[in-house]
């Protein structure tokens, strides 16, 4: 397969990427004269040039409704998925999990019971989230307030076991478990439904930018 070597950063991508996957320079360049045109094509080491893909399947990014459907591996928009605004800064890499919600069922075997079986049942997806600067902002505030709590409670536990008053300790509990209950509530901006081997479905995201992307192919 044909390659092309990022001309900033120097990584060798395949030849169909739109943009370099270490630093997300755009391989592309206008290859229409006509005014108006906007056709894009990619430019190999050897001077030539791609056609343009003839569809946005080709990306691996559909919408399911609701959702959104994500080939793993696949590059994302530039738009953030909250909002559907401009998002040029590096993309947010967060990993799900997913196993089928029938598994729930092995917490009355146990706890220790579930998450065995929950780790080796376990489908996982990395996605690179594109976040405008507005809600980039607002999960590095939300980060940082869940390590507050955090942190407040160890200092509970530090100051019962200092001055020997049980009320710091209890207070200690509630706020590192108001952190975790925080954290885990608006730290995952979107929640996978389902994943499999080859792809992710994912909700939570903005109708706008799901409304730009094609509808999912399969069944």
């Amino acid at each position: 397969m044909p390659t092309l070597r990022c001309a900033h950063c120097g990584l060798v991508n395949f030849a169909t990427a739109t943009q370099c996957k270490r630093c997300h320079t755009p391989f592309v360049q206008d290859l229409s004269s006509a005014e108006g045109a906007n056709v894009q094509g990619i430019v190999l080491e050897d001077g030539y040039v791609l056609p343009p893909p003839p569809a946005a399947e080709m990306l691996g990014v559909w919408r399911d409704k609701a959702k959104l459907v994500v080939s793993k591996g696949a590059p994302l928009p530039d738009r953030c998925v909250k909002c559907n605004g401009p998002a040029p800064g590096p993309k947010l890499k967060k990993k799900y999990t997913w196993h089928h919600p029938i598994f729930f069922i092995l917490i009355f075997a146990g706890l220790l019971v579930y998450f065995i079986v929950a780790m080796f049942v376990r489908k996982t997806a990395t996605v690179e989230l594109g976040l405008c600067d507005e809600h980039m902002a607002k999960h590095h505030r939300n980060i940082w307030v869940t390590l507050l709590l955090i942190l407040l409670g160890v200092g509970g536990f530090i100051l019962a076991l200092v001055v020997g008053e049980n009320s710091f300790l209890l207070v200690g509990i509630l706020l590192i478990l108001a952190g975790i209950i925080y954290g885990v509530t608006v730290l995952k901006i979107v929640t996978p439904v389902k994943i499999d081997k080859e792809f992710a479905w994912l909700k939570g995201v903005d109708k706008n930018y799901l409304a730009g992307l094609p509808q999912w192919p399969g069944v």
